[in-house]
């Protein structure tokens, strides 16, 4: 019998931040249902990567004055050492701008546009005259049509109970995010995907899938019913995958939208994985046979895209992909305060999760509660309560005490078991009944059903090894105690194995104390028999494999690396010596502050307009919190004028004024008395 074939993805996370739990989430939930295919012994490989394109990367990068590049391989580093922290293992986890992506999406494109599908569209399109730019969706912003909620994007309500797909000539009092001014219309043209050549099969396809959750399904099926639209491919932007090779070189200043090629990476991830292995070969081998199940972990923010837009790229292209098997979605995780926000302190960030606590509690914390039928809120006396009750009383006093005791009274190897009694039958019965439900959860990608299946198998063993109390039995039968131990044993293998897709170090830690080789999916789900006695084998002695937490010091201890981080960014002026020939390039002049300004969207920058003598400059500097501008006017100060120039806020930023930093707070270098601007510094 040939193996199940599997590929399981998760939606590609924005590099323009470090992850939230949130986002990374779908991470996690892929890695969990990989684990489980590696339990069954199936064909399975687990593929994603950072998104490294689309207005958000734009966006952040002109904030943080980087190049969007700089700011997605900035981010995406980081991604990739808290892949490693969090024990999420992917066979290959790359990002967007790698070229085999970028020329795979290139050809896939190129052969819809060949098969009839793409229309050129002439249309009108937000052009902020400020900026001097074409806007694309998320650089616009207003009020929803729908439900009128501020904030609204260019593509997207953001209000949850709405989340109406918009086009930014569909927001209500629309302004330019980074200048915060009305944009005026102008025409352009962009490129469009005939969505609507696909309604019937992309209705046939949602309707035979058990896989995409009811309310989901239902959703798309009501979009199709009310009539789908085509979608623009196209952007007027320089930073993404450009379109000139599909559809010639008068499209030069245009990129593909985001979701018109990050779902794509899906697909060259696994061509990427198989070139690197010298295995060509194995790309086809999975994206070109219809026996793949293919398994999406996303946000319900992205059903559309992946449930109704990739599959019609897919049939698009006529080529034998597999239609998605799952599209495995869940809701949001939500904060009492509100929803994420970095800069006023509201959710936890996954680099920030890692400091407070050892992953494999973070992830069984938010596989108990996974948001699969509903939004899901964030308690720290229910994580405190989830950690102290289910791992460390039960799951964790449970494997201590087996473990403990074997090694006490029979002198560290598994005992025989001898008769069994009504007691144990029953027992045996409902652990295999256990197994069997936890295998139908995962199946149907129900995590946190999974989850409490196997929770509830360890407080099975913790009762029996409770009730027939083996530190009482062992001085009048040690015939049944060993019975007892030896059952606990088998307990023990079963919820390492069980508990190894949701927590792995602590599983394989498990799994070596009881005296077994390799990592649990060596044995296998499906290999699981609980006559297999395993008598004599050497059980290792361990330490408490978990500990109780307090919510209020877990609270406090993020405070603290909260607190501290904000100092060590303060603080960031480690001394590197350079030198003198790389001194001199540095050019210092003196400049007089003509005009000051504040940018209204912006909470740190005032714009400055300065006279260096020879020529006029704008700056901008972040010092709108200590200084009104009205007082700059007039002032001189020092300015690094050799800089190459950046774009904070969609404004350009020639120049850096000198700051002494204390504490934080900026103040001004200037001269002790008035010099003709543009003098030298020497």
């Amino acid at each position: 019998m040939s193996k199940e074939k599997w590929v399981v993805t998760a939606a590609w996370p924005y590099v323009n931040n470090i992850p939230h739990l949130g986002t990374f989430s779908q991470l996690l939930w892929g890695d969990v249902i990989t684990r489980y295919h590696k339990l069954r012994n199936h064909d399975v490989i687990y593929v994603s990567g950072s998104d490294a394109h689309g207005t958000p990367i734009v966006v952040a990068a002109e904030k943080e004055g980087l190049t969007p590049e700089g700011l997605a391989l900035k981010y995406h580093k980081q991604v990739l050492c808290l892949l490693d922290e969090w024990s999420i293992e992917f066979d290959k986890y790359t990002v967007t701008s790698n070229p085999t992506h970028i020329s795979f999406v290139q050809n896939f494109h190129k052969k819809i546009h060949e098969n009839g599908y793409f229309n050129l569209r002439e249309t009108e399109q937000f052009y902020c005259e400020h900026d001097k730019r074409f806007l694309p969706d998320r650089f616009v912003e207003g009020e929803c049509p729908k439900c009128g909620h501020k904030g609204a994007r260019g593509d997207q309500c953001t209000n949850p109970e709405c989340e109406v797909i918009l086009k930014p000539t569909e927001l209500v009092n629309p302004y330019c995010i980074t200048c915060n001014r009305k944009p005026v219309l102008r025409k352009t043209s962009h490129w469009y995907f005939d969505l609507p050549a696909f309604a019937d099969e992309l209705e046939e396809f949602l309707s035979n899938n058990s896989h995409i959750p009811g309310f989901a399904k239902q959703k798309l099926l009501s979009m199709i019913e009310e009539g789908l639209k085509e979608r623009p491919i196209s952007r007027d932007l320089t930073w993404g995958i450009p379109i000139s090779p599909i559809f010639g070189e008068e499209f030069a200043n245009k990129v593909l939208y985001v979701w018109f090629e990050n779902v794509l990476g899906y697909i060259s991830t696994v061509k990427l994985l198989a070139e690197e292995q010298g295995n060509p070969e194995k790309f086809e081998d999975y994206w070109f046979d219809k026996k793949t199940k293919t398994v999406f972990c996303i946000g319900k923010d992205n059903i559309i895209f992946h449930a109704l837009l990739f599959p019609a790229m897919l049939l698009a292209t006529k080529d034998p992909y597999p239609l998605p098997y799952a599209v495995a979605t869940t809701n949001f995780i939500n904060f009492k305060e509100g929803p994420f926000s970095k800069s006023q302190g509201i959710g936890i960030w996954c680099d920030e999760a890692i400091e407070t606590l050892p992953a494999d509690y973070w992830r069984y914390y938010l596989s108990i509660n996974r948001a699969e039928l509903k939004d899901f809120y964030f308690d720290w006396d229910v994580f405190a309560s989830n950690v102290n009750v289910d791992l460390n009383d039960v799951t964790g006093n449970f494997i201590h005490r087996t473990i403990t005791f074997i090694n006490q009274h029979f002198d560290g190897k598994i005992p025989k078991r001898g008769e069994l009694f009504e007691e144990e039958k029953a027992l045996i019965k409902n652990i295999k009944k256990g197994i069997k439900d936890y295998i139908t959860a995962m199946d149907n990608f129900k995590i946190k059903d999974a989850t409490n299946i196997a929770i509830n198998v360890a407080r099975l063993g913790n009762q029996y090894f409770s009730t027939t109390e083996p530190w009482h039995l062992v001085k009048k039968d040690k015939e049944k105690t060993a019975t007892v131990l030896n059952i606990s044993a088998k307990i023990s293998e079963i919820i390492s194995i069980l508990l190894w897709p949701i927590i792995p170090k602590t599983a394989e830690k498990i799994w070596s104390s009881l005296g077994f080789e390799g990592i649990p999916p060596n044995k296998g789900i499906d290999q699981i028999d609980l006559d297999e006695l395993n008598v004599g084998q050497n059980i290792e002695k361990i330490k408490p494999v978990f500990y109780k937490i307090k919510s209020k010091e877990l609270e406090q201890k993020l405070a603290d690396i909260r607190a501290k981080a904000k100092k060590q960014k303060k603080s960031e002026t480690k001394m590197e010596r350079i030198s003198f020939d790389e001194f001199k390039k540095v050019q210092l002049q003196v400049a007089t502050i003509l005009e000051a300004e504040l940018i209204e969207k912006s909470k740190n920058l005032i714009k400055l307009q300065i006279d260096l003598g020879s020529e006029k400059r704008q700056i901008l500097a972040g010092i709108k919190q200590y200084y009104n501008p009205a007082e700059l006017v007039g002032r001189q100060i020092i300015v690094v004028v050799n800089l190459q120039p950046a774009t904070l806020m969609g404004e350009k930023s020639d120049g850096m004024l000198l700051a002494a930093d204390i504490d934080g707070e900026p103040i001004l270098l200037n001269v002790d008395k008035e010099v003709p601007p543009g003098t030298g510094i020497t």
